[in-house]
C-alpha cells in the first residue's frame, strides 16, 4: 500500500518539519499538506487520502472540526487521524477521544516519540512499516535531528505574580539558578537585560534565556551552557508571563542563530536568536505589551 498523507498546520515551518520526518520514514509515500482546516477537506474531497497529521489550533476551522467532518463523512470514517497538539488537559483529550481520534501528541516532543507515535498508527490501521510508504521501498537511516511543536493550548492563562529580576516588570519562566541569576545582575547592571525567557526545547529540557533584544518576530537573549547544545532549527516554545496582569503568552518559534561569547570552543556563555513562527493575535497582544514596557 502506498501512504497518501495530509499534513495540516497554519505555519508553513510546522508543515516542513513534519513532513520531512514522516518522508524520512515512509520514503516514497505521498505528502499532501494544507494550511488551516477548509483547505484540508478540500484536499480530502479531492483526492484519497488514508492518513491525516492535523494540529488543533488554525483558523478558518480547527483540527476537531476537521476531525468531527471526517467521521461524519463515509469515506473517512474510519481513516487514521493523529493529532498534533499541545492541547494537553484532560478535557482536550476526552473531547478528541469522543470524536473518533487515532492518536495523539503533545508538544514538545522529540524525532523519536512523534515517529513511534506515527509507526503505531501506520502499522495498526495501514499494516505498513516503516520504510515501507510505497511498495519497493527499503527502511531508511536512523536520523537524530529532532521534530517540531505546534501552537501552545492558549493564548493567555494567569500566572501568580513573581520577583522582578530584570527591572523589565515582565518576567518569563520560572527563577533562574543561582549561577545565572548573578549573570542577570550583571547584565542588568550594564543595562542591557530585557527579561528572562523560559525556553523549552524540542529535544527535551529547559534553558533561561537572559534577554538583550525583544521584538513581535524574534528575540535574542544568552543563557549559561550546561549540558548538550540547542541545535540550529530546533523547535521551542517560549513563556512569556505579564507581572502586572498575570497573563502568560506561549510563543512558538525555532532556533535562527547560536554563537559563542567566549573565544574556546567550551565557552560556557551562548548567545541564541529565536524566531517565532506564530501569528495568533492574543498571544502577540500580551507580547507587544512586555515590549512596550521594556523598550
Amino acid at each position: 500500500m502506498k501512504l497518501k498523507i495530509l499534513v495540516v498546520d497554519d505555519a508553513a515551518f510546522v508543515r516542513d518539519l513534519v513532513k520531512k520526518a514522516v518522508r524520512d520514514t515512509y520514503p516514497g509515500c505521498e505528502i499532501n499538506e494544507a494550511m488551516d482546516g477548509k483547505k484540508a477537506i478540500s484536499k480530502l474531497n479531492q483526492r484519497e487520502i488514508n492518513l491525516v497529521l492535523c494540529d488543533w489550533e488554525m483558523p478558518e476551522m480547527s483540527g476537531i472540526e476537521v476531525l468531527e467532518w471526517m467521521r461524519a463523512d463515509e469515506r473517512y470514517k474510519k481513516t487514521p487521524f493523529m493529532m498534533i497538539t499541545s492541547r494537553g488537559e484532560r478535557d482536550h483529550v476526552i473531547k478528541a477521544v469522543q470524536a473518533g481520534v487515532s492518536e495523539y501528541i503533545g508538544k514538545p516532543f522529540t524525532r523519536e516519540n512523534f515517529v513511534a507515535k506515527v509507526s503505531k498508527v501506520v502499522l495498526k490501521h495501514l499494516g505498513v512499516k516503516p520504510g515501507q510508504g510505497a511498495p519497493g521501498m527499503s527502511s531508511p537511516t536512523a536520523q537524530s535531528s529532532d521534530v517540531l511543536m505546534a501552537k501552545p493550548v492558549q493564548a493567555a492563562t494567569k500566572a501568580a505574580p513573581s520577583n522582578d529580576m530584570s527591572g523589565a516588570g515582565v518576567l518569563m519562566g520560572e527563577q533562574a539558578a543561582p549561577a545565572q541569576a548573578a549573570q542577570i545582575e550583571s547584565t542588568k547592571a550594564k543595562g542591557k537585560a530585557k527579561g528572562i525567557a523560559s525556553v523549552r526545547l524540542g529535544s527535551g529540557g529547559t534553558v533561561k534565556l537572559v534577554l538583550k533584544d525583544i521584538s513581535v518576530q524574534e528575540m535574542l537573549g544568552v543563557f549559561r551552557r550546561e549540558g548538550n547544545l540547542p541545535a540550529l532549527l530546533e523547535p521551542v516554545v517560549v513563556d512569556v508571563i505579564d507581572q502586572d496582569s498575570g497573563d502568560v503568552a506561549r510563543i512558538n518559534g525555532y532556533v535562527r542563530m547560536m554563537q559563542a561569547q567566549e573565544a574556546h570552543p567550551d565557552a560556557e556563555t551562548i548567545q541564541m536568536r529565536i524566531r517565532y513562527v506564530d501569528d495568533d493575535a492574543d498571544k502577540l497582544d500580551v507580547l507587544s505589551r512586555f515590549i512596550a514596557k521594556v523598550r
